[in-house]
């Protein structure tokens, strides 16, 4: 009975023990030498499949990010990476962007890229935010059992902002948390053809439940998107502190016809900002 079960637990993929830090430095090291997610499947299940559900969701749900970080002056993830795992990378006007929703949950967790913050994939290793967000633990993992990660993702985020919309492949979700407020920048663009492009890009507080036995100084999930057209697209999702949640709480209200897009937000850099207003931090 003991050879028998010890059979069977070496015989279980390696993904099947956990979701750690090791796991993916070592298939981010595998991208590099030239592995593909196919290959990948021994450690990851269906990450090929996953990844083209992602990259559905993140057309449909999200913006496009940018692949290089401001602050640690690199890119997020190699372009070797990225092509390995079919995460689709575009060159505009000198500028590298990718498909936010894919780019942000599995490419976030394959990146190396070592910040002041620690590494991208922290959020979805150790912050445990589907946890505090009243859902199932592993619900925003690769590893999932029910739903896909960034479909998961996006239909919680979805819900936390207020808007009901079914994402196709998500599991069943009721976050127990909602926004506590958000901020509106109502922003006016110009093509260079001279046509006018208009959007409104929320930034938006969700508090995180306590744990038992979970330290962190991460309350607040910030929630990044843009709405045109009557359409949510989210750039990013990630835990602050209450100190970054007091700025955001505290801005006021501003009509100076600037515009920064944050948190590695692509915008076209063929457009000009010509008019922008900022309403300031408003409670939901």
């Amino acid at each position: 009975m003991i050879n028998a079960l010890l059979l069977l637990l070496l015989a279980l993929p390696a993904s099947a023990a956990k979701l750690d830090y090791e796991t993916f430095a070592r298939l981010h090291a595998r991208l590099l030498d030239k592995d593909t997610a196919k290959q990948l499947e021994d450690e990851l299940p269906h990450l090929r499949a996953n990844l083209k559900i992602a990259e559905q969701v993140s057309a449909k749900h999200w913006t496009s990010c940018t692949v290089f970080d401001e602050l640690a002056k690199a890119e997020i993830l190699p372009e070797k990476a990225m092509s390995g795992l079919g995460i689709r990378r575009e060159v505009t006007g000198g500028v590298a962007h990718s498909l936010a929703g894919v780019m942000h949950t599995y490419g976030y967790l394959f990146s190396q890229l070592k910040t002041a913050y620690g590494l991208k994939g922290k959020r979805w290793i150790e912050s445990r935010l589907d946890e505090r967000l009243g859902l199932p633990a592993g619900t925003f993992s690769p590893l999932t059992t029910d739903g896909e990660f960034a479909s998961n993702l996006t239909s919680a985020l979805l819900q936390l902002i207020g808007v009901s919309e079914k994402v196709p492949h998500a599991a069943t979700l009721k976050p127990a948390a909602k926004a506590l407020g958000h901020i509106e920048q109502r922003v006016t663009w110009k093509t260079s053809a001279g046509k006018t492009v208009q959007a409104s890009v929320f930034t938006y507080l969700v508090p995180l439940a306590p744990l038992p036995g979970f330290e962190t100084t991460d309350n607040f999930l910030l929630i990044y998107e843009v709405l045109r057209d009557r359409r949510h697209r989210f750039t990013t999702a990630f835990p602050v502190g209450q100190g970054f949640a007091d700025g955001i709480m505290g801005t006021k209200p501003d009509a100076e016809p600037v515009f920064k897009p944050r948190f590695n937000l692509y915008v076209d850099p063929a457009l000009t900002v010509t008019a922008q207003e900022n309403l300031g931090w408003r409670a939901d």
